[in-house]
Order: structure tokens, then sequence, then C-alpha cells
């Protein structure tokens, strides 16, 4: 956890548009396109940490196999 922390503080104050771009949009600069790209990545992780519920995951794991424990 405290690598995670550090990283993303290292990250964002040592040019973070900068390191956005070279990370998410595969281009230097200082251009918000990567910005834009982390912001998507970020709801997509959210949307996904959601639904990670045995509610949600359960029907899905029917489609594959018998359910037999949650």
């Amino acid at each position: 956890m405290l690598f995670i922390i550090g990283h993303v503080t290292l990250v964002l104050t040592t040019g973070a548009l900068h390191n956005l771009n070279s990370m998410f949009a595969a281009k230097g600069g200082d251009t918000w396109v990567g910005f834009w790209f982390f912001v998507g990545a970020m709801v997509i992780v959210a949307i996904g940490w959601v639904a990670a519920r045995p509610l949600v995951l359960a029907p899905i794991a029917r489609l594959f196999g018998r359910v037999s424990e949650r």
C-alpha cells in the first residue's frame, strides 16, 4: 500500500500531464489526452469494483457452469 501511495504521489507531483500522457496516451508532451484516458480508465475500474458482487457475478458464473456456493 505504501508503494502505491508513494508511486501515485510521485507521478502526480513530477509533471502529472506529461506522466499521464506517457502512460495512457503513449506520447510525450503536456496535453490533456492522457488525463482523459486516465479518467476513463478510473471510471471503468469503479464500475468493475461496484459490479464485483455476488449478486452480479453469480448469474454470470452460472452461464459457464453450476454455482454451488457463494
